[in-house]
């Protein structure tokens, strides 16, 4: 049996368990940083729509409180005019636009109750909130249950935790950036030199590797492959020592002796 093949997998094995222990030290930063900035989207949008709701009374509380003093406006002239109406139906005519003003009115008032009411549902409803929130009862408080100002400090704290995260990410990506670009190249020069000499094990390799499992090549430990800890057979052991490999019946890793790695390390 030729061992030289095997041993240079193996060494390409060593060399991408290294590059998986640098992307390790990441330690998940990528997928808390989008967590976190999904998490700072949605608080965003719920500040923004809670922001257009209120302006958007505003805008309607001061229209209404324009028209309604507008209306009075017109009544008290009215009211002038008929002082001095010539006859009942000049009298009658400007009654009438009276009582169309005044309906007008009403209806404005009306509108503004309703605005008020609403301001207050709301007033409550972050009022209970903040009750539950007193009481760490945080698993019954709805999303329109939070007051303003602990979403807008909720915005700040992701605001602060995602500036942080991207910063240590940054610092490891920094630190380790020479050691990747270095294996990188040692890793490619790897596959070369195994694609030459042994195209079939680098297909098994790829193939391992294209799911789930990183270690498509592991130690025999305890007579058994430390891949998925399944027994290797006894007839196979001997071989393994001598220097050549067994593909695990369970998990179809190639199981080595650990004697390889230590050679690919050095």
């Amino acid at each position: 049996m030729d061992h030289t093949k095997i041993n240079l997998l193996v060494r390409l094995q060593y060399l991408d368990n290294l590059m998986e222990n640098i992307v390790s030290l990441q330690k998940g930063l990528p997928e808390e940083i989008n967590a976190l900035e999904e998490d700072l989207a949605f608080t965003k949008r719920q500040i923004e729509a809670r922001k257009k709701v209120a302006d958007e009374h505003t805008k309607k509380k001061l229209h209404l409180l324009e028209a309604i003093s507008e209306c009075k406006h017109k009544i008290l002239t009215f009211k002038e005019k008929q002082t001095l109406a010539r006859n009942n139906k000049e009298y009658d005519a400007l009654s009438k636009q009276i009582e169309y003003e005044e309906k007008e009115i009403a209806q404005g008032e009306i509108q503004l109750q309703d605005i008020a009411h609403a301001e207050q549902r709301t007033l409550e409803t972050h009022q209970k909130g903040r009750q539950l929130i007193n009481e760490n009862r945080y698993d019954e408080i709805a999303e329109d249950m939070i007051p303003d100002d602990v979403l807008k400090q909720q915005l700040e704290d992701l605001t602060r935790q995602v500036e942080l995260k991207k910063d240590e990410l940054n610092g490891i990506v920094i630190e380790t950036a020479d050691d990747v670009e270095t294996l990188k190249v040692k890793i490619s020069d790897q596959r070369r030199h195994i694609e030459k000499e042994a195209h079939r094990l680098i297909d098994k390799y790829d193939h391992l590797r294209s799911g789930t499992l990183q270690n498509a090549v592991v130690k025999l430990n305890r007579n058994a492959c430390s891949g998925c800890n399944t027994r290797v057979p006894t007839n196979r052991h001997t071989m393994i020592v001598q220097g050549g490999f067994y593909l695990c019946e369970s998990c179809g890793r190639i199981v080595v002796h650990e004697r390889l790695f230590d050679e690919a390390a050095d």
